[in-house]
């Protein structure tokens, strides 16, 4: 539960919000436990339900109504697509980060106290073996040099392990060079026991001189020439409108800009409907080989703005 709770505020931000629902797939005395510590917040109720993931309905969210005797998050397209919702589906609830940060400290059976050194990054402590680790929540703030510089001040000479969620092959060499290893948190932590593995912070720590770096392929990979695309070694072929599309989304990404606007798609396919074009990009990705949650999520709609490519800029690579 401690790496999923990480997880929902590594994408939300610090204020993230979890329904009732969501939570529903732990034990209910964990639950309590994390609300008795402050680690879970309640908040008040929501009188509004998200969008299904695939929907491009243009609404941010789906109003809820009683419908008859059920409480029902009603889906302005379809009414069979319906969420029926029980007691506490609408409860929200907030993650105090440090809280949270302290509770995987304890689980890993970290000395020292939990350390906040920039936003979202804190200092866990020191593991059996001496490695001084610390936990991301928000990658942006390592690019700077600064940012290194006050992780290894905190680590006070012992070797050092981030743990985090991609990083990205680029971020890790920039770390590598700065002395510090980097761990994914699925890895870090065990699902099972909802403990850290100490066994695994040794063995990823590195000396401070960095050595030889093997860069991992693109998880994507576009031949603008060829007109092909690569992604997760599945070889994709997209008609012309759909390749268009999706090129013209991915380089918003590697450009920063992360939205590619409605407008922008229209300009770009000289086609009115979206839901049509992004559908049709979806299947084909389908057709070669990608799952079709994974279609979604590489091509992620916006609801009411655009579409994105949900990638980061590390993770693309456009060629001529």
């Amino acid at each position: 539960m401690l790496a999923w709770l990480w997880t929902r505020l590594s994408d939300g931000g610090p204020q993230v919000s979890l329904s009732g629902r969501a939570l529903r797939r732990f034990p209910e005395g964990e639950i309590d436990r994390l609300l008795r510590a402050r680690v879970l917040i309640e908040r008040r109720k929501a009188d509004n339900w998200p969008v299904c993931a695939h929907c491009d309905c243009g609404l941010d969210a789906r109003p809820v109504r009683l419908v008859g005797q059920e409480l029902r998050a009603c889906c302005p397209d379809d009414p069979a697509e319906d969420v029926i919702l029980e007691d506490g589906d609408l409860t929200r609830f907030g993650i105090d980060a440090g809280r949270l940060a302290a509770r995987i400290a304890a689980s890993g059976g970290l000395a020292g106290s939990v350390s906040t050194v920039v936003d979202g990054v804190w200092m866990l402590g020191n593991s059996p073996s001496g490695v001084a680790v610390f936990l991301c929540s928000d990658l942006d703030p390592l690019d700077s040099p600064g940012t290194v510089l006050a992780i290894r001040a905190a680590a006070d000479g012992a070797a050092s392990v981030l743990i985090g969620r991609e990083f990205g092959a680029q971020l890790v060499l920039h770390l590598r060079a700065g002395g510090l290893s980097t761990l994914e948190l699925g890895e870090a932590l065990d699902p099972e026991s909802d403990r850290l593995r100490t066994d695994r912070l040794g063995k990823v720590a590195k000396s401070a001189s960095p050595g030889p770096e093997t860069v991992p392929e693109p998880r994507l990979q576009i031949s603008r020439g060829r007109r092909t695309l690569r992604f997760d070694g599945h070889d994709v072929v997209l008609s012309m409108v759909g390749f268009d599309a999706f090129v013209g989304a991915a380089q918003k990404v590697v450009a920063g800009d992360v939205l590619l606007t409605y407008q922008e798609l229209h300009s770009i396919t000289n086609r009115s409907g979206h839901r049509d074009v992004l559908k049709e990009i979806r299947d084909q990705l389908e057709q070669h080989g990608i799952a079709r949650q994974d279609a979604f999520g590489l091509v992620k709609t916006k609801h009411g703005r655009g579409v994105t490519i949900g990638l980061s800029p590390d993770d693309i690579d456009i060629r001529d």
